[in-house]
């Protein structure tokens, strides 16, 4: 069952957008929870408790807060959450790609663009569906991680900290020891020196280095370097 959030403080398009995802998820036998927000600040207070979406589609000029500070808000506490922003004005196109939001429809063009919208962000939604995912859950964050969207975890005090593939960071305060046991060992090696290596993601070794995808480089022993390529070897041998 997949959750999604409407927020605009114009009634008239609020109820339209919710009539229309309802009509779509019934003619395509979605399972999905749509919550309607016709004030911003009540998003925000939900947000701000942890009561999160799987994507939330939100206008941008609304009172006490804009759409593009409540996708911050969701960006702070979910980087799998899909953001997409139905709007008047295509004035703010070039900020919102900057945020990498999901998409960006003009409420002019709603009815004929929605429904290729909502293609595209159920066939995302069910790829992380299908996909082993790594759930970070706090009183103030709650992130959901496709495993092979994460190239390495490092320890950093009492932190895990995870290096993904979109060029951002998450952060879980949790030992690594405990991070491995959530995550599915098939693809992921715990080497010495406080390091998970996604071994997906691994490009070239040299020495005592791994060239890892998105320009990452990661240090380990000569024994986690003897442990990772036999490693590979096995995890090669599966899937050739």
């Amino acid at each position: 069952m997949y959750r999604i959030a409407i927020c605009d403080d114009e009634k008239t398009f609020l109820e339209m957008a919710q009539e229309q995802i309802q009509e779509y998820c019934r003619s395509n036998e979605i399972g999905a929870v749509i919550k309607k927000y016709a004030s911003a600040v009540t998003l925000a207070e939900d947000i701000e408790a942890g009561k999160m979406f799987d994507a939330y589609i939100l206008d941008i000029e609304m009172k006490n807060y804009s759409g593009l500070e409540i996708a911050r808000m969701v960006k702070k506490h979910s980087s799998t959450a899909c953001i997409i922003f139905l709007t008047s004005y295509s004035s703010y196109a070039v900020e919102a790609c900057g945020m990498q939001v999901f998409r960006y429809v003009l409420k002019e063009k709603m009815e004929k663009k929605l429904p290729e919208v909502l293609d595209a962000l159920f066939r995302h939604l069910k790829f992380l569906e299908n996909n082993d995912i790594y759930v970070i859950w706090s009183q103030r964050k709650y992130v959901k991680l496709a495993q092979r969207s994460i190239i390495y975890i490092r320890k950093d005090k009492k932190n895990a900290v995870f290096m993904l593939t979109d060029g951002q960071m998450e952060s879980e305060r949790i030992t690594l020891q405990d991070v491995y046991r959530k995550l599915n060992p098939k693809e992921m090696i715990f080497l010495d020196r406080g390091i998970i290596v996604n071994v997906f993601h691994v490009q070239k070794i040299l020495k005592n280095q791994i060239r890892m995808t998105e320009g990452h480089t990661v240090t380990t022993s000569k024994n986690g370097i003897m442990e990772l390529k036999q490693f590979l070897n096995r995890y090669w041998g599966e899937i050739l």
